[in-house]
């Protein structure tokens, strides 16, 4: 019982700290501690912070593994690595609802910086597409391809099946290159090309492709200068 009043007021402490100053100034294995409050009630979840930050090596390490990778850490419940798998999804649930707007900001960098909390997170590859009506208007941003470590593979059915859907316009692809630089591969102008020839014929404009890595971002439109250079035969990179 001592030892459950101990926990008690230190959970307090911890919980009216978070209240008054929020993260600001937390260590990656305190923030796990407050979090796991909520799913190991009775229990020193200090330790458990610390075995996660080791085994995981870092705050998104461990909110980025599975629920099994998460369970064999010693103490780790079943509810705890469903907490911890939740906080990922709730943000980027939390971040469609932001994106819900409107008009899309106006210049390439604001678009990234619009769009960049979708990546946050991901260790694969992931292709989103903005759709536009009339004025700029924005109509929807989706997920068009989730695809491995090193590539994104667009499947053009779904392509149209948004397109459709949404009644675009003009569209912006934006994909990621989470483990590179930001400048397109040759793979990435092939694919260019062939999207910007099979919306052609939805009478749907690709506006831009836009590639993000942590520190930058590439505007395939910017590079290439002109949207008809899509359809060159030779090599625009």
């Amino acid at each position: 019982m001592a030892e459950e009043n101990i926990h008690k007021g230190h959970r307090q402490k911890v919980k009216q700290r978070f209240l008054a100053n929020g993260l600001a100034g937390e260590s990656d294995h305190n923030i796990l501690e407050l979090l796991l409050f909520y799913a190991i009630p009775y229990k020193d979840t200090n330790p458990i912070a610390h075995a996660l930050i080791d085994r995981f090596g870092s705050l998104s390490g461990v909110l980025r593994a599975s629920p099994a990778e998460l369970q064999s850490v010693k103490g780790v419940t079943e509810n705890a690595a469903v907490l911890l798998r939740l906080v990922l999804p709730v943000y980027e649930a939390y971040i469609d609802d932001l994106l819900r707007r409107p008009t899309l900001p106006e210049t390439t960098a604001e678009i990234v910086e619009f769009m960049r909390p979708k990546f946050i997170g991901s260790v694969s590859e992931k292709a989103y597409l903005l759709c536009l009506g009339a004025n700029h208007r924005l109509l929807g941003v989706r997920k068009i391809s989730d695809g491995g470590l090193i590539d994104v593979t667009v499947d053009l059915r779904s392509l149209a099946a948004v397109v459709l859907e949404t009644k675009a316009q003009d569209v912006i692809l934006i994909h990621n290159h989470p483990n590179g630089i930001a400048a397109p591969s040759a793979d990435d102008v092939a694919a260019t090309r062939e999207i910007f020839a099979f919306l052609e014929k939805l009478n749907v404009r690709l506006v831009n492709h836009i590639i993000l890595s942590e520190d930058g971002y590439c505007s395939m439109i910017d590079k290439l200068k002109f949207v008809h250079l899509f359809h060159a035969a030779e090599p625009l990179i």
